[in-house]
């Protein structure tokens, strides 16, 4: 599917909740559906944990990437010339930038959560068919 058709897919009926399990911090599947008590969650569990586990992985990094490249390239420099030409306007700047930044990288973040979402209901759909 295309970026922006993950990115406005409607997962209003989805309530994904799970919680980890301490000894090897797998995700057990609680809820799925908002509406809907009628999912073998062991069977969703078995089936869709690893996705689960590979978009916080993907979540985690795009945010932490996000982080150090801010800090890297655009915060410590923003700095240094505030001091260096005495105009906080390029410290207004970096901020600005930050706010641009985070947006983009959660537009990424909502689209892995929503094509983890679309495999979950697609798979459950398939089986109850």
């Amino acid at each position: 599917m295309g970026f922006f058709k993950d990115l406005t897919w409607n997962n209003k009926h989805m309530d994904l909740k799970y919680v980890e399990d301490k000894l090897y911090h797998k995700p057990r599947i609680t809820s799925v559906y908002a509406k809907d008590d009628n999912v073998d969650l062991d069977y969703a569990t078995r089936e869709f944990g690893d996705d689960i586990k590979s978009a916080q992985r993907t979540i985690d990094s795009n945010r932490v990437i996000m982080l150090v490249l801010y800090v890297a390239l655009v915060l410590i420099p923003a700095i240094v010339m505030t001091v260096l030409t005495g105009n906080i306007y390029i410290i207004g700047v970096g901020v600005l930038y930050a706010v641009i930044v985070v947006f983009f990288v959660e537009m990424f973040n909502q689209v892995t959560i929503n094509q983890m979402l679309q495999k979950i209901d697609n798979g459950l759909q398939n089986k109850h068919s």
